[in-house]
């Protein structure tokens, strides 16, 4: 059991803007949603206890500290609302939803939509895996010393992330293995990857 204690809080959601995207459907616009995510994590200093061997004792009782380390993450995603809609109407929607969320999901392979789903499978329509392969890849953030490089997880596997919308406040999913092949890589990631792996360790993403 680990003895890593991690307390997360989130910000209501916010609404940036609400506009016509290139490939808007008929009759709707786009609304642009944020949503700040703090992840505190808090590290025991001395181990009193193992994989084997329990404790009846805290760690606070042994008198022995905590590490602490904090993580903010912006969240961002976007949902179609009728055309005409105003921020202010999004705001209010929002509102009388109290446990809406912008949920993280983690995976080896592309995240799709059933719709997204339909579209790969659809001959006469353009897009690929590969499409969906390439936009969300994981990639370190502006800032770090790797900026815009692959940021493979532990196990030196292509990861990629995607923030969806949810009323009903769905948890973070995280569908990530340990298999070594089990993962997928556009070709241009596939040459990415074997130019330049890099592997993750305790990053928060």
């Amino acid at each position: 059991m680990s003895d890593i204690r991690r307390i997360t809080s989130k910000s209501s959601i916010s609404v940036s803007r609400v506009f016509k995207s290139d490939y808007q459907k008929s009759g709707t616009a786009t609304a642009e949603l944020k949503q700040v995510v703090t992840v505190r994590s808090f590290y025991p200093t001395k181990s009193i206890k193992n994989n084997l061997q329990d404790n009846i004792f805290s760690m606070g009782e042994f008198g022995f500290q905590e590490r602490e380390y904090q993580n903010k993450e912006t969240r961002v995603t976007w949902i179609d609302v009728p055309e005409g809609t105003t921020v202010e109407q999004v705001v209010a929607k929002l509102a009388v939803n109290p446990k809406a969320t912008l949920y993280k999901i983690l995976s080896n392979k592309p995240i799709l939509s059933d719709t997204e789903e339909y579209a790969v499978n659809s001959p006469e329509l353009p897009v690929t895996i590969d499409t969906f392969a390439n936009r969300q890849a994981i990639r370190y953030p502006d800032g770090h010393e790797k900026a815009g490089q692959l940021a493979t997880d532990s196990n030196g596997k292509i990861q990629y992330r995607r923030i969806a919308f949810s009323v009903n406040g769905a948890e973070d999913r995280d569908l990530r293995t340990s298999g070594p092949e089990d993962f997928y890589a556009s070709p241009e990631l596939e040459a990415e990857l074997n130019n330049r792996a890099v592997v993750v360790e305790g990053q928060s993403i």
